[in-house]
């Protein structure tokens, strides 16, 4: 990671220089890509303010802190910019996992404009939920619990996952994994 700092208004302190560089370091185990970073010092009468830009391939990000010392202006500004970078590598944790793996996902989405036409049936809906060991009759009560028509469980005594659903009639419907 490239990283100049910027003294203005003030004299350039190598001590200062050295501690945010190492403070910079924090950030190369978030990014995956070469990334360059600028870190601006500026003294305004009694305060300084430190201001951080770190960009990398497709993202940026800004922080800017004010403090009376160097030091903690340089802490505060590395934190928020951390916790940026901390937010986004979940929310691409996030997408990651929900784009297949063995989880159920279900997608919320409602397009204003008339969809194409697409070969097949299309998804209008998508949820997220983890999928408990249970026995059938518990799953039966947490589907009534949950007045949802249909409920997802592993099934205690075989540890397979199993479907129960309700019928038109109101009665319960299994689907059981089988072997062909």
């Amino acid at each position: 990671m490239q990283v100049s700092v910027t003294f203005r208004h003030m004299e350039a302190a190598e001590a200062v220089k050295e501690y945010a560089m190492t403070k910079m370091a924090r950030f190369k185990k978030y990014l995956y890509h070469p990334a360059e970073a600028s870190i601006v010092l500026t003294r305004e009468k009694h305060r300084i303010m430190a201001e951080i830009t770190l960009t990398s391939q497709r993202f940026s990000f800004k922080g800017q802190e004010e403090t009376e010392d160097a030091y903690s202006a340089i802490d505060l500004v590395v934190d928020k910019v951390e916790r940026q970078l901390v937010k986004r590598k979940e929310k691409m944790k996030r997408r990651k996992s929900n784009s297949g793996g063995g989880t159920i996902v279900e997608a919320k989405t409602e397009s204003p404009e008339p969809p194409e036409e697409v070969d097949g049936p299309r998804i209008v809906e998508t949820r997220n939920f983890s999928v408990k060991p249970m026995s059938l009759e518990e799953a039966a009560q947490q589907m009534k619990l949950a007045k949802e028509g249909v409920f997802v469980f592993t099934n205690s005594s075989s540890g397979e996952v199993n479907v129960l659903y309700e019928t038109k009639e109101g009665s319960h419907g299994l689907i059981v994994p089988g072997k062909e």
